[in-house]
């Protein structure tokens, strides 16, 4: 999927994160995204709904 060739990518540039904290859009509930997290030993959070204080970070990350 494009996610999983997004994080390589992310992974071979920056390195192997033992947490990544996602929101929950449908790219990051799929079970291939969970199967990739798992193989690399990666802790995937993802934010709890209708929460954007919970998702701050990531909200601001996503700003144009």
């Amino acid at each position: 999927t494009h996610t999983i060739k997004h994080f390589l990518l992310a992974f071979s540039t920056l390195g192997v994160p033992k947490e990544i904290k996602t929101d929950n859009g449908p790219a990051y509930a799929s079970r291939k995204l969970k199967d990739f997290f798992n193989q690399w030993g990666v802790r995937h959070k993802r934010g709890i709904p209708s929460n954007p204080t919970g998702q701050a970070i990531i909200e601001r990350t996503h700003q144009t």
